[in-house]
């Protein structure tokens, strides 16, 4: 009891001697019907009821008492669960970091027990089923993550990860779907939606996530660089309409490339490519014609080296190289496939007075000397062939100029609108100079 609590139960017995003092009458009291108390003192009245308002209050306050402390009692009881319960969480999650499984697996199912909703715990229990490629185990935990707390997006997130493993991927798309529902600009699922689509070749449904992937909030550099996709992907489904057959949706398709990206290389061959395919070989001579004007990419020359050689009109590609040269006299590469294709036609003259024509000092590398060894060869002049050949430094594959990417230098004797390593669209170029071959030793020294 304090110092205030005696201080005024003082005051009060004072004041009830006080009260005692000048009421000294009496009252009946009637509790109940036909119960009554007569000449009660009205100063016991007024000390009953006082009496019986302490105590309701001491009575109150113990209860009060009572309450908290039982709570306090099953808080710290909760508390000390739960520390247990975090404290095997923590020593489980340290286990799996550092690949203990077993050990990180007993720890988190001891967790479970105590818990059995603890969702990080059956995420966990799920993430190790997973590494272990038990999908089915793993599945189950997830699922059981996914009942507690349905819309979570890591769990979703974990769900498509392992439909992903089991390559199931219409369920992996259902679940990155679900993702998209709660978070509609979530570009990092919507590149994974993307990539799913891209490997399995479905164009179509990539182009509209790849739309989608346009309408998030994306930094400049990051914007230019999916625009630049949106092309690729484009191209893409340019090719696919032409191996399907649907030659006017390819063509519609490659033109709104070219209207786009007017150097875009790989989409003015895919459309001559669909003209040709249309039975079209006017139209697929003018597109080459354009893409080489546009872009002054020998590719397409070469193209057309094929297109008239095959058409029985060697003459006209021999004036459109004689053309360019005359348009461009800088430019030694030209003369040099000029020169191979004089070779190729068996107009050994022609290539030989072609490539005296070009300064070997400026244009100095081995596919020349392999050009005009092959040419000295056909003269029957054996000793110069062979100078020529020695020159060239043992080519394995003469009169090939390759192609590489001028994104990651990947060389590659085939020309694609795609490099396969670094997966950049419109990338390859003629490796005359072999400055690809130079870059990648040195990237790799």
């Amino acid at each position: 009891m304090t110092k205030l609590t005696v201080f005024f139960l003082v005051i009060f017995l004072a004041l009830l001697s006080l009260l005692s003092f000048f009421n000294k009458a009496s009252v009946d009291l009637t509790v109940w019907k036909g119960v009554t108390y007569e000449d009660i003192p009205v100063i016991a009245l007024i000390f009953i009821s006082a009496a019986a308002g302490i105590v309701s209050m001491f009575i109150i306050a113990a209860i009060r008492d009572a309450r908290r402390y039982v709570h306090n009692w099953q808080m710290q009881r909760k508390q000390k669960k739960e520390s247990r319960i975090q404290e095997s969480y923590s020593k489980g999650l340290e286990a799996f970091y550092v690949s203990r499984y077993e050990e990180a697996r007993e720890l988190f199912t001891r967790v479970i027990e105590s818990d059995p909703s603890h969702l990080n715990a059956l995420l966990r229990l799920g993430d190790i089923a997973f590494n272990e490629k038990d999908f089915v185990k793993a599945t189950d935990y997830y699922l059981k993550t996914e009942e507690l707390k349905p819309r979570s997006i890591e769990v979703l997130l974990s769900l498509a990860k392992v439909s992903e493993a089991k390559q199931k991927w219409q369920e992996t798309i259902q679940y990155l779907d679900s993702i998209l529902k709660i978070d509609g600009e979530n570009a990092g699922i919507l590149y994974r939606k993307r990539d799913i689509y891209e490997r399995n070749r479905n164009w179509e449904e990539l182009m509209e996530v790849q739309h989608k992937i346009l309408k998030c909030k994306l930094s400049a550099e990051k914007e230019q660089e999916e625009n630049k996709n949106l092309l690729g992907y484009k191209y893409e489904l340019g090719k696919y309409y032409l191996e399907t057959g649907s030659a006017d949706k390819a063509i519609k398709t490659l033109k709104s490339i070219i209207k786009s990206d007017k150097d875009f290389i790989a989409a003015y061959l895919a459309l001559a490519g669909a003209y040709l395919k249309d039975g079209n070989n006017k139209e697929a001579r003018a597109i080459l014609m354009k893409g080489y004007e546009e872009t002054s990419s020998i590719v397409f020359l070469t193209r057309l080296e094929d297109h008239f050689i095959t058409e029985g009109e060697p003459g006209t590609i021999i004036d459109i190289y004689q053309k360019a040269i005359q348009k461009d006299r800088k430019d030694l590469r030209l003369q040099f496939f000029l020169a191979k294709l004089y070779y190729r036609l068996e107009m050994i003259d022609y290539a030989l007075d072609t490539i005296n024509a070009i300064d070997s000092s400026a244009f100095d590398y081995r596919d020349l000397h392999v050009l005009l060894g092959s040419v000295y060869e056909r003269r029957s002049e054996y000793e110069k062939a062979m100078n020529e050949f020695k020159n060239a430094l043992k080519v394995e594959k003469p009169l090939l100029v390759p192609f590489c990417c001028s994104n990651c230098n990947y060389i590659s004797d085939e020309w694609s609108g795609r490099c396969p390593e670094c997966k950049s669209w419109n990338t390859f170029i003629f490796d005359i100079d072999e400055i690809c071959k130079i870059q990648k030793r040195q990237s790799s020294t």
